[in-house]
């Protein structure tokens, strides 16, 4: 099965959303792990993921190892909230929706796609 999650969360009350975040990995890792092929895409305020999980420290990073290839960033989106110069080259980035990522891409290619 072609599975993406599709972020769009990061904070709740000026902090981020640790166990919305764990769970996605979660989940994402068991997918993978079982054979199916799993994007987990960033978009909006959720590009934010994208910089805090690449960074070594973060205390999912053990989690991240497996799954970091498969991470996905809004090229518009991380512009807009100024860690695009953080991600690059280190996470794919996608921008086929007037600088946004293209669902429809995903969608067509017979995946489908979960929110968070």
């Amino acid at each position: 099965m072609k599975i993406s999650l599709l972020v769009f969360s990061y904070e709740k009350d000026g902090a981020p959303m640790n166990t919305l975040m764990f769970h996605v990995l979660l989940f994402a890792r068991e997918l993978k792990e079982k054979g199916d092929d799993v994007k987990i895409i960033f978009e909006g305020e959720g590009v934010k993921w994208a910089k805090d999980l690449i960074n070594p420290e973060h205390p999912f990073s053990e989690h991240v190892k497996p799954l970091k290839d498969n991470f996905i960033a809004c090229e518009a989106c991380s512009s807009m909230h100024g860690i695009l110069d953080d991600i690059i080259g280190k996470v794919s980035i996608e921008n086929d929706l007037h600088g946004h990522i293209s669902l429809k891409k995903y969608l067509d290619d017979g995946g489908k796609v979960v929110e968070f």
